[in-house]
């Protein structure tokens, strides 16, 4: 886990980020440049509720963006039980591929792995 994880307050219970952490160290190990930044109202201590919006920057995975968001979700879905996840694939800013979204996500995020 990463110093600025600590330091922001998201609204996952412990447990849940152990269980998330040993999930993206099964499926994204191969992909040596993955960082997976949790957004949205989670990521928001003063807000309520929401989904689980995870954002997988990674430009070696990128390629793979629609089978590793799908995997992933359904994966996080089985792991966590029924429950609202996206999951976004993005490259890197150095690629030069990533959208002005998943530049804000990683902005207003907070970094969950590695």
């Amino acid at each position: 886990m990463t110093t600025e994880l600590l330091t922001k307050q998201v609204r996952l219970d412990p447990d849940t980020r152990a269980r998330l952490a040993a999930l993206f160290d099964r499926h994204l190990r191969q992909y040596p440049d993955a960082v997976v930044y949790l957004f949205g109202s989670r990521a928001d201590s003063a807000q309520r509720g929401g989904d689980l919006d995870l954002l997988v920057v990674s430009s070696a995975a990128a390629a793979h963006a629609y089978e590793l968001s799908k995997t992933l979700r359904i994966t996080i879905q089985d792991e966590l039980g029924e429950q609202k996840v996206d999951v976004i694939v993005s490259p890197g800013a150095q690629a030069g591929g990533q959208s002005a979204f998943a530049r804000l996500a990683v902005l207003q995020g907070a970094p969950l792995w590695p």
